[in-house]
């Protein structure tokens, strides 16, 4: 029996890092498309900067904080580093390797996707500012997380996805800012991409639902 329970953890524990989670791998992600509400030539809005501020740290405490597999061979720039997605880890929580965005798809660029397809679910057209009425509201947004992480578990484990972004919002009523998050949760047995995509997935249609209540509370 005991021989039998270890080989049953043995097994769990190399299904759950399967997949290359010692090492970097890439993954790309879809946003969700607007919802029902769209309409052409809807109301001017313009998305000026998506900037990311997120904080990344060494060997931190938290999982979902974000962190890089270490090496040189595996150092990012501060560009680069707008790329990191999420970082894999063994069946019993070691840190492992990273996931980033493919080349041409940052952080920046998907949420300022999802800020569009949020917003035009609101009735809203995303201007350029050159082309935008004078009392077009502009939108700036800080991404201070956007990141997934896995837990370990005996049955099952679990990967998690949160969003959290600061919108700064000028427009003739004044300025404003609205915070506006999203959580995204997957239970799994084995860490396959297609688990990532998911728990980011339902972030992502979370961060759309709760926009929608953000914007209707703040006048957007």
């Amino acid at each position: 029996m005991k021989h039998l329970v270890h080989g049953l953890i043995a097994a769990f524990i190399l299904a759950l890092t399967s997949g290359c989670a010692t090492t970097r791998t890439t993954m790309s992600l879809d946003v969700p498309a607007p919802g029902s509400a769209v309409v052409s030539g809807g109301k001017p809005v313009v998305i000026d900067a998506v900037r990311d501020v997120r904080v990344f740290e060494i060997d931190p405490a938290n999982p979902s904080t974000p962190s890089l597999k270490k090496g040189a061979s595996y150092a990012l720039d501060a560009t680069q580093r707008k790329q990191a997605i999420a970082r894999k880890r063994g069946g019993f929580g070691k840190a492992f390797g990273d996931i980033l965005l493919p080349p041409g798809e940052n952080v920046e660029s998907l949420t300022r996707q999802l800020l569009t397809n949020a917003l035009a679910s609101r009735g809203y057209s995303v201007l350029d500012a050159a082309n935008a009425p004078a009392d077009a509201p502009h939108v700036s947004v800080d991404i201070r997380e956007f990141w997934a992480w896995f837990t370990p578990g005996f049955w099952a484990a679990s990967i998690e996805a949160k969003l959290d972004t600061l919108l700064k919002i000028d427009s003739p009523q004044g300025q404003r800012q609205v915070a506006v998050k999203g959580y995204g949760r997957n239970s799994i047995q084995v860490a396959r991409e297609a688990n990532w995509q998911l728990a980011y997935q339902r972030a992502f249609e979370d961060y759309l639902k709760q926009f929608a209540e953000a914007a209707t509370n703040n006048g957007l």
